[in-house]
């Protein structure tokens, strides 16, 4: 009887200490000196809802220790022999759920070769009480072009490091496959275009899958960089005449526009609408509805001109108000030049509050994801005052997207090798205050040293896309649905390919 109450003593003990909150610490001499770790994450700000953010401590050592600790004194230890701090992901949802507004304290342990324990200064991870959008979508393409047959559109779950396939152009005999944009982070609405063969726009909204050929006997191209209306039953596109060359040196592709109008889809009806107001022989791209769907924000620049060479080529920030429901235009408004703003204004992007536009400022042209010049800038709608993102490297930071609750943002930057793009994230509160940015988080805190493909346009969803996947393979190999033009536009408005001289274009 005595050995089984020993037992259960024993039992009993082992229970509470494997659910203690206690933190333990070896003995070490304390270094006045900050941790190298891999990748970044010291004093940066998360969602409660993000994945680990699994790092690797750089200083040599023979052990590694990292405790995470709240302002109460709870937390957990994460021992490695490898410098990998593989955080458990139970433990570290459970901490960032109950220190939502607060931040968790990281103190590292590193045992050198003589059996000696030092540790470092403490860094902090604040944990904002605002959530992030549950998913990302990207496409994956190599950063070199020689495979880009080999692409495809993923989605990553942010709260874990799933990654599932959302389209795969293996499927579709290796074309190309770009621009995927969704309505207001909806998983149920989305929209990517195809080229080459089976060239299309595939559209879905719930269980309806379609294909579209936007290509009209009035319209230059094809529908290109695209922008849902909130109501989700239109879609603003741009048109464009697109030149690209690949550099020897430096830069490694350049995109140019030798002309550009603003188009609007109904999707219902199959219908491509614009007005002469933004089908001119001036160049307008990158369409993106304001949250209240009443006005089309856009880049503008002067038509093409063999007095103004391609890299002086610079676009202003302007809006046209259109009705969706009478199919009426207002008027085109600038809102910020390239003068005042001082270079090129390209990807306008406006917050789901209707109070922030973030947009990369370029020195010159508006496909800005190659150009080193590249920098994030933040419009106050309100009062028109932009100033930079405070967080901008030395290399490209581009291509962005707003979370639902407008108080994330994630975008695509290379700043880490200046090769690959990689999506980070950054907290922007009510008086446009960020945080310091992070990388999305993997398993393998070393992956971004090893994997040399590009993440391309990050999405924010809040769920994961399931299109069917039998409805989408469908659409896509299907024949395109033709759509029709609006027979109410005066055409002598448009800028079309038939008519532009045949000197400019070629």
């Amino acid at each position: 009887m005595k050995t089984i109450q020993h037992l259960l003593y024993i039992l009993i003990v082992v229970i509470f200490a494997s659910c203690s909150t206690k933190m333990t610490e070896p003995q070490s001499v304390s270094i006045n000196q900050t941790v190298s770790i891999f990748p970044d994450y010291a004093g940066v700000t998360v969602p409660a809802n993000i994945a680990p953010l699994n790092f690797y401590i750089e200083e040599k050592g023979i052990e590694y220790q990292a405790n995470f600790v709240d302002a109460s004194g709870n937390g957990f230890v994460v021992k490695s022999d490898n410098g990998v701090v593989d955080i458990p992901l139970k433990k570290w949802h459970k901490m960032l759920a109950s220190n939502a507004g607060k931040s968790i304290n990281v103190k590292i342990f590193v045992k050198d070769n003589s059996g000696k324990w030092v540790d470092y200064q403490l860094f902090t991870i604040t944990v904002s009480s605002d959530n992030i959008d549950s998913h990302l979508a990207y496409r994956i393409i190599n950063v070199g072009y020689i495979l880009w047959n080999k692409l495809g559109l993923y989605q990553r779950d942010l709260t874990s490091f799933r990654q599932t396939a959302i389209m795969l152009n293996r499927n579709t005999e290796g074309n190309c496959m770009n621009c995927h944009n969704f309505n207001q982070q909806d998983p149920e609405q989305i929209m990517f275009h195809m080229r080459g063969k089976y060239a299309g726009t595939v559209i879905a909204r719930g269980d309806e899958v379609k294909k579209v050929n936007t290509k009209t006997p009035v319209t230059m191209s094809a529908a290109a960089y695209p922008s849902w209306h909130p109501g989700g039953k239109h879609i603003a596109f741009s048109v464009n005449l697109i030149s690209q060359w690949f550099h020897g040196v430096d830069k490694k592709n350049e995109v140019y526009d030798r002309a550009s109008d603003i188009v609007v889809y109904d999707i219902e009806n199959n219908e491509i609408t614009t007005s002469p107001l933004v089908s001119t022989r001036q160049r307008e791209s990158l369409p993106n509805w304001s949250p209240d769907g009443k006005y089309i924000y856009f880049c503008r620049t002067e038509e093409v001109s063999e007095s103004i060479a391609w890299d002086e080529v610079v676009y202003d920030l302007c809006r046209i108000s259109y009705d969706v429901e009478t199919k009426t235009w207002g008027t085109v408004e600038t809102v910020l030049s390239a003068a005042q703003a001082g270079g090129s204004i390209t990807f306008p992007k406006i917050s789901p509050d209707g109070k922030w536009l973030m947009f990369t400022l370029a020195d010159h042209g508006y496909f800005s994801i190659f150009n080193k010049s590249s920098d994030l800038y933040l419009l106050n709608l309100e009062t028109n005052d932009f100033f930079p993102f405070p967080f901008n490297s030395g290399d490209v930071d581009s291509y962005h997207s707003w979370s639902g609750n407008s108080r994330w943002i994630a975008f695509s930057s290379k700043r880490l090798d200046g090769l690959c793009t990689r999506p980070y994230f950054t907290h922007v509160d009510e008086k446009g205050n960020f945080s310091k940015p992070f990388v999305m988080p993997q398993r393998d805190p070393l992956f971004y040293r090893s994997y040399k493909d590009n993440y391309n346009v990050p999405e924010l969803v809040n769920g994961k896309v399931n299109i069917n996947r039998a409805s989408l393979l469908e659409a896509a190999r299907d024949n395109a649905l033709q759509a029709n033009f609006d027979p109410n536009i005066d055409v002598d408005g448009l800028s079309g390919a038939s008519r532009i001289e045949q000197s400019v274009l070629h």
